[in-house]
């Protein structure tokens, strides 16, 4: 099935998906057949008389220089760099320069690829935007090519994420599941078990309120809570709810059930009724989450692996990881993932050939080995995994531990314009921390506005 192509006045309800993507939807390119170069060699009649065998040698092909794009910046390079070596060897008659852009990374890329001077190949992370502006090429019938790669070196629960039906939107750069991180000192200091990877809601409650104590600069957090939905989506699918529908058309049903206001109830709790989590105000006194873990003032957060470099880079720290808690009411887990893809313009010259072997170098086992021994990221690939000995380690293992309960696709990667709708949704945990609204007010008082958002594509 063909990605959903928009009319002129169901993308212009689009809104804020902006001006310079319309330019680019209105020059959405076909869908690719692959093609392979061919050299044809005319052998002179007076050879063919004297009936000499000629091995033709193709001709060199022509030097080809691709743009290749991510949001990383520069401080990444010397790693790029010893990716690309090997690539060379293969291909040298290709040579890809790396733009860095860590500023404004995806509208940039938006206007260039209206503009039609976007780099080839480039990462991304928000599919479906780019796929109702026309400007991601559908990489099936590459995976499925003369020149194609077996998909089933990615973990399942990983390359779903890059699927808008059956649309492939592109390859894993890396991932990272959310778990939790817990500093190792404050529960010793308290005497508190650590947390094992069968603990629950009830659990985290219980630890959590024996690791918070102390007043003003001396106060110690048991836990953190976030205000955004994306957190907060695994709490809701462990309970069996959800922000929107699946086909990602509607919020009513959904953002207002039962199931859905319970799990917010219990997580708005932990910081409104609890006293577990720090305010806005005594957050800014006492730093983001990363810094009062450092400081010993914050013993449990959830987040992606991101942190963890810098936290072995601290003397002294010593922490663990865990999976997430399991529902109190269900008995379920469920967690979110983040993914970053490598994805192609569908208006590079060199989609059929070079852009292709770079798209697929980049997301192959060598890339995500140099990033992980690099303490970048962690892998997409599970030989990768094996051959790392990362299910070894103690801390790392938890992050693919946590991989097969990725059964949930977010809702972002269900609509278009989800992240329209959410800024409603955001507004609404709002309230509901702040204490001016109940969780089931402020969560009803968004499904009709969210409604009138998602049905937009309806």
């Amino acid at each position: 099935m063909k990605s959903k192509r928009l009319d002129r006045r169901a993308f212009l309800r689009l809104g804020t998906l902006t001006a310079a993507g319309a330019a680019l939807a209105a020059c959405a390119p076909p869908k690719p057949q692959i093609v392979e170069r061919t050299v044809e060699v005319t052998v002179p009649a007076q050879v063919q008389e004297k009936q000499v065998v000629v091995t033709a040698t193709p001709a060199p092909p022509a030097q080809v220089t691709l743009r290749a794009a991510m949001w990383d910046s520069a401080e990444v390079e010397p790693m790029e760099t010893e990716i690309l070596k090997a690539f060379y060897e293969q291909f040298p008659h290709i040579t890809v320069n790396i733009e860095f852009n860590p500023e404004a990374y995806d509208d940039k890329l938006i206007t260039g690829l209206a503009a039609g001077n976007a780099p080839d190949v480039f990462l991304w992370w928000n599919y479906p935007k780019l796929i109702a502006l026309g400007g991601l090429e559908d990489l099936t019938p590459y995976v499925e090519g003369p020149r194609g790669v077996d998909l089933n070196m990615y973990y399942d629960q990983v390359l779903s994420y890059a699927r808008v039906g059956r649309f492939l939107s592109g390859l894993p750069k890396d991932f990272t599941p959310r778990a939790y991180f817990y500093n190792k000192k404050l529960f010793d200091e308290a005497g508190v078990p650590y947390p094992t990877n069968n603990w629950t809601w009830d659990d985290l409650v219980t630890i959590a309120a024996q690791l918070t104590k102390g007043e003003g600069t001396d106060k110690q957090y048991g836990f953190y809570n976030y205000i955004g939905s994306y957190p907060l989506q695994g709490y809701v699918w462990s309970n069996g709810g959800d922000f929107i529908s699946p086909d990602g058309t509607k919020a009513s049903g959904y953002l207002d059930s039962e199931a859905t206001i319970e799990a917010v109830e219990w997580y708005v709790d932990l910081h409104l009724r609890h006293h577990l989590s720090p305010t806005t105000m005594e957050e800014g006194t006492l730093g983001g989450a990363t810094e009062m873990f450092i400081n010993n003032k914050l013993a449990i957060f959830d987040n992606g692996r991101w942190p963890q470099s810098q936290f072995k880079s601290v003397e002294g720290l010593e922490f663990g990881t865990v999976l997430p808690p399991k529902c109190s009411y269900t008995g379920n887990l469920v967690t979110v993932i983040h993914l970053a893809c490598w994805c192609m313009n569908p208006a590079s010259p060199y989609k059929f050939n070079e852009a292709w072997e770079l798209l697929k170098w980049e997301a192959g086992p060598l890339a995500q080995k140099v990033r992980t021994e690099a303490g970048w990221a962690i892998p997409a690939i599970p030989s990768v995994v094996e051959e790392l000995g990362l299910l070894n380690d103690p801390i790392d293992k938890t992050w693919f531990e946590a991989v097969p309960h990725a059964t949930v696709k977010p809702c972002f990667t269900r609509s278009a314009v989800y992240w329209q709708a959410d800024e409603d949704l955001t507004v609404a945990l709002e309230q509901a921390f702040l204490g001016k609204k109940s969780v089931a007010q402020a969560l009803a008082e968004a499904v009709p506005l969210m409604d009138g958002k998602l049905g937009v594509l309806a």
